[in-house]
């Protein structure tokens, strides 16, 4: 039997981070989450539903766990136009999403062979080293959202870099780091992500993303903003500062 794993949902939008950003591409948001952010706005993902919703198609779900074809049948309802040919140009790509895809390694590496003639995206944390080494190499582009103590409430997620980094997976040539910052972030935890990121892939792209709200607290100042992305820059890294755009946008 073939790889089966616990869906959240699958969908259709525009992405709204990091090097994709504004790109239309299909959501497949893998459930399951250990890490337990502060500012998490998919939290509800953490566990399983019982059943998934086929997009376009009012009423009807699937149950999990879901085998790839399954998942397939739902990124194509999710891209009926690209799908059925009906327009020119290639399908949407997708997003591989979480949740933490890479909390069930074989179902995610089963998906990224299976999807990648559309492309895909895989996004991660990069605390599960082993499951990282393996399935990044299957992705056209990796998303690393480095977690930060102040968010995590975990004291060794930065530490826990040195393992992923030892893989040698950090070699992507499509991969680039997210790091996401509110009130309560330093500097000093954002020279130590910094140092890391520069001396283990100093050319991939590192987008700074303030928390965006929808109508809450106010964004960071422009002088606390300056304060958490200095010593990015003091590291000679390729920084982007980029809301969350999807929130601007109100979009999933």
């Amino acid at each position: 039997m073939g790889a089966r794993g616990q869906i959240a949902e699958v969908f259709r939008s525009w992405q709204g981070e990091g090097l994709l950003l504004g790109r239309r591409m299909v959501f497949v948001r893998l459930a399951g989450c250990a890490v337990d952010c502060r500012y998490c706005d998919t939290a509800w993902a953490f566990d399983a539903p019982a059943s998934v919703a086929v997009p376009g198609r009012a009423g009807e779900r699937v149950h999990n766990p879901l085998d790839v074809d399954a998942v397939l049948a739902l990124v194509d309802a999710a891209d009926p136009v690209r799908a059925t040919g009906a327009a020119t140009g290639a399908p949407a790509p997708v997003s591989l999403t979480g949740g933490e895809p890479l909390e069930q390694p074989d179902f995610a590496r089963a998906l990224l062979e299976a999807l990648a003639p559309r492309g895909v995206m895989l996004e991660t944390s990069g605390l599960h080293a082993a499951a990282f080494a393996e399935c990044a190499p299957l992705a056209a582009w990796v998303a690393c959202d480095l977690k930060l103590p102040s968010s995590t409430g975990q004291p060794d997620v930065l530490e826990r870099f040195d393992a992923l980094a030892a893989t040698g997976a950090l070699e992507h040539p499509g991969l680039f780091f997210k790091l996401v910052v509110d009130g309560d972030s330093t500097a000093a935890e954002l020279a130590q992500a910094a140092a890391r990121v520069a001396a283990r892939a100093p050319r991939a792209p590192v987008f700074l993303q303030p928390v965006t709200p929808l109508g809450g607290s106010p964004p960071l100042a422009p002088a606390r903003l300056d304060e958490l992305a200095a010593p990015l820059l003091a590291a000679g890294l390729d920084l982007r500062v980029v809301p969350q755009v999807h929130k601007l946008l109100r979009v999933r």
